[in-house]
Parts: C-alpha cells; sequence; structure tokens
C-alpha cells in the first residue's frame, strides 16, 4: 500500500472515530430503568427524549420513576398533554390542580424540583414563586416548570423521578399527562 494511500485511510479513520463519538450511538444501550430513551440524532433539538407512563392528574397520587445511564446533557421535565384532539389552552390554563417533582440523584441531591404551586400560567415566568407554564408546539401542549428547566445530569448518576398530584381539579375532568425529560442536540444560532 503507498504512502498516499495510508494517509487518506488514517485521515478517514479519524473522523469516522471523531464523528462515532459526537453522535455517541451507544447513549440508548447505557440507559436502565423506568421509561424509554429515543435518541433523535445530533441535529435535532432536543435529542434525547425519555417517555414514562402517562399518569392521570385529574385524582390525586404519587408516581415514582427509577433509572440511570442518562447522557451528560441539559434536560427539562415536561409533562405533555395526551387526548386527541388536543385540549382548548383555556381549558388547561383554568385548571386547579397542584403538581409537585422532585428528581433525586442518587446521593439524594435535588437535580429539579418544583414548588408546590398550582398549574395555571402567569407571566412572571423568572420569578421563584412563579408556576408551571403552559407551552404548546405541533405535537400538542405541554407544562414545564422553569425550576425543572436545563438542569444538569450526570452519566454515572442513578436518579429517581416523583411526581406527585396533590389536590384535582375540583372539575374532575378526565386528563392524562405524559412525563418525559428532553434533552441534548445542537443548538443554532
Amino acid at each position: 500500500m503507498s504512502t498516499s494511500a495510508r494517509r487518506t485511510l488514517l485521515v478517514l479513520a479519524i473522523v469516522g472515530v471523531g464523528l462515532l463519538a459526537l453522535c455517541e450511538p451507544w447513549a440508548k444501550f447505557l440507559y436502565h430503568g423506568d421509561g424509554s430513551i429515543s435518541d433523535l440524532t445530533v441535529l435535532h433539538r432536543p435529542r434525547y427524549l425519555i417517555r414514562f407512563n402517562e399518569i392521570p392528574i385529574f385524582q390525586t397520587g404519587n408516581y415514582q420513576y427509577h433509572f440511570r445511564g442518562l447522557p451528560h446533557e441539559e434536560f427539562t421535565l415536561v409533562l405533555h398533554v395526551n387526548g386527541n384532539p388536543p385540549r382548548p389552552d383555556e381549558q388547561l390554563q383554568s385548571l386547579q390542580t397542584v403538581i409537585e417533582v422532585v428528581l433525586l440523584d442518587s446521593h439524594g441531591a435535588d437535580a429539579c424540583k418544583s414548588s408546590r404551586l398550582r398549574s395555571r400560567t402567569l407571566p412572571a415566568l423568572n420569578d421563584p414563586d412563579s408556576v408551571w407554564v403552559l407551552s404548546g408546539n405541533a405535537q400538542g401542549s405541554m407544562f414545564w416548570h422553569w425550576q425543572c428547566h436545563d438542569f444538569q445530569v450526570r452519566r454515572g448518576e442513578s436518579y429517581e423521578l416523583t411526581i406527585r398530584v396533590t389536590r384535582a381539579d375540583p372539575r374532575g375532568e378526565k386528563i392524562f399527562v405524559t412525563p418525559s425529560l428532553e434533552g441534548g442536540g445542537i443548538e443554532f444560532p
């Protein structure tokens, strides 16, 4: 084999290893626990999507999920509102449901913790007394809390996610949400 062919193979090998390291295709295989992980590739935002079982927010309850092997990324906890057709924002904004969330690492430290507040949208997003925020996109409506937005997780840690519905909406509308952790991917300017 000629010297130029060896150099070409070496450059291709280095580029291939670099691309493999960038894409981290093994993230799906490192994740263990409740929920399922999807890797939507490095060009998507969010790249990683961990979905847990749906929960009813029309009745009080305590829901726990245990998992480990998350990619070293910033994540946001999102409660996707289930239902087809999607519920009107006015109906979701008027909910009196109280939801508490805490995500603990294996050392008992809070990775994210929501305040015990109503799921009613108010404009004071950066206020520590803020509430769950109602957002939406083409896939439907979702709630997220500023205290569980863009928090850092570590690859080697085990986590316990606890979601408590401490007060159900008195109207009793049968609403289910699917909790998910979403994060990673390239941020384009």
